[in-house]
């Protein structure tokens, strides 16, 4: 799994829309529980962010043990989503910097076949994006009991609702948006201020071993149109039947 960790953290140094606009979609099949249009549940929390020198000029306001109380508290009302003991995160590599000079630092939380990754600002302490990396392999897994894609969303979803600060009610939207990445030609879809992206690095050998990265991470609104990021809520409304 550390192998797996250091080609995610390869990936995340690219802490700008690592969300490249090249197809990253991938075959699953749906979820058993995913939101509708109707239940898009839009619930900013305006404290939940604040403008930073980074290169996405933004950040999270919480540090890496505020995100992982607001985890286990989402985590403690999830289905099937465990919470995490905050003294098993690891340092990944020495401390760097992102491309506007600001000091980085990169962790992760390894678990069953998948790891929990977080991106700091070494002097703020700051959350700059969280996720969760895993193989393709383990992702399509499927049991008479488990169903694997499912599972990781649910984590993802539970990941994005904390870092964002959002209420327990928009689970199902987070879950949805990060599906979506996997499932739709796009990989990256913007939503109250938020990126949530799906990076993938390829095992040309063997397609089972590639590895997935689904993130989530503030920019400034402009940002979204530089980069030509889909806005969720239109393509939800464009999209009304699906």
């Amino acid at each position: 799994m550390k192998k797996i960790i250091l080609c995610l953290i390869a990936a995340a140094m690219l802490i700008t829309c690592s969300c490249s606009q090249n197809n990253s979609g991938i075959g699953i099949d749906r979820p058993e529980k995913i939101s509708t249009g109707d239940q898009i549940y839009s619930a900013k929390n305006e404290n939940a962010v604040e403008e930073s020198d980074n290169v996405n000029g933004m950040r999270f306001t919480l540090s890496l043990s505020e995100f992982t109380d607001k985890y286990n508290e989402i985590a403690r009302q999830t289905d099937g989503v465990w919470a995490i003991d905050k003294s098993k995160w690891k340092v990944n590599g020495d401390e760097t910097t992102d491309s506007n000079g600001v000091k980085i630092r990169y962790y992760y939380y390894d678990e069953s076949n998948c790891s929990l990754t977080a991106t700091v600002e070494a002097d703020t302490g700051k959350l700059l994006n969280a996720g969760l990396g895993t193989t393709m392999a383990n992702f399509v897994e499927q049991t008479d009991t488990t169903d694997n894609s499912d599972l990781i969303l649910k984590k993802c979803a539970v990941i994005a609702t904390a870092a964002c600060q959002f209420p327990t009610e928009s689970l199902d939207v987070m879950q949805d948006i990060f599906y979506r990445t996997t499932f739709e030609t796009n990989n990256s879809f913007w939503y109250q201020g938020f990126i949530f992206t799906l990076s993938t690095q390829e095992d040309s050998s063997d397609s089972q071993k590639s590895v997935m990265l689904l993130r989530v991470f503030p920019v400034k609104d402009e940002l979204k149109d530089e980069w030509n990021i889909t806005d969720y809520d239109e393509y939800i409304a464009q999209n009304p039947n699906y």
